[in-house]
């Protein structure tokens, strides 16, 4: 019998009135799909974000085989807790085991067969040894991603990629508006997943700033990572390098969509909503206690 504490990760989710039938039971077809939200968050929390952690690599998983055993039915606004683990991995295939249960029932078990296939062939590839890696990193409970300090010359290449993906890619920023003299003497973060794929950045400078302040700028977290803690790894990392070169504030330009993000580490909005970049922004600081 399945157990919670056997799966390194577990997604809750909520049951919805159209995956119910007349009867408010939940349609056995959905727990695929399920299943499919589960593992896109499964794989959020391995470091590799879908599809951006495999065409990395030039591949992509594709299942080839499902299986599932039925034990008791899900109704209408149940929560459901979706455990999924990858239970073992052969050269180019991968058997995923998942479980739901709803309290303390176990609604449902299954295993999900999935293939490494190349992009450029869509014939079976190995499995990367860096996913391998990732996949056992997050079961034994260590950490997935790593990051990185560092100067333009030193990281710049990463963190240009995630920006370029971003800012220039996602919101339509000109390009020569998102490249600036600040790169060159700024201290920029970068996270990555064990292959170094870029996942997050942001950078602080202190050159050109008010006595006793520091501004962070071009935090950017690619879309597939969002939620995952990335960002916020990025923000604590920046605003520790701040305090230890004695800075007594740190101030940012947040875009409005962030500005919950920035309040729940700290800052607090400091002045009215500009446009930046044809982007909604407002002005936010972050005080330090002395």
């Amino acid at each position: 019998m399945a157990k919670r504490e056997d799966f390194p990760f577990i997604h809750r989710l909520r049951v919805r009135w159209q995956e119910v039938d007349a009867q408010q039971v939940v349609f056995n077809g959905h727990y695929l799909t399920y299943l499919d939200v589960a593992i896109s968050e499964y794989w959020r929390a391995v470091g590799l974000p879908y599809p951006d952690g495999f065409t990395h690599h030039g591949g992509d998983m594709y299942a080839r085989q499902h299986t599932l055993a039925y034990h008791a039915p899900a109704v209408l606004d149940d929560w459901l807790d979706v455990g999924v683990r990858a239970e073992h991995i052969g050269n180019s295939s991968m058997k995923i085991g998942w479980a739901v249960w709803s309290d303390h029932r176990l609604l449902v078990t299954g295993e999900a067969i999935y293939v490494h296939t190349s992009l450029a062939t869509r014939r079976p590839e190995p499995v990367p040894t860096s996913v391998r890696d990732q996949i056992q990193a997050q079961a034994e409970g260590r950490p997935v991603t790593q990051l990185r300090l560092g100067r333009w010359s030193e990281v710049g290449e990463q963190a240009g990629a995630v920006r370029k993906i971003v800012f220039i890619g996602e919101q339509n920023i000109p390009e020569h508006e998102e490249w600036d003299a600040d790169d060159a003497h700024a201290l920029h973060a970068v996270v990555l997943n064990a292959a170094g794929l870029p996942l997050a950045t942001g950078r602080l400078i202190t050159i050109g700033q008010p006595a006793g302040q520091a501004r962070i700028g071009r935090m950017a977290v690619l879309r597939s990572m969002r939620g995952a803690g990335v960002g916020r790894e990025v923000l604590q990392a920046l605003i520790d390098a701040a305090r230890a070169q004695d800075t007594r504030t740190v101030t940012l330009h947040a875009q409005t969509s962030a500005r919950r993000f920035y309040e729940s580490q700290g800052f607090k909005a400091d002045g009215d909503v500009f446009d930046e970049v044809g982007i909604p922004h407002i002005a936010m600081r972050l005080d330090f206690q002395r």
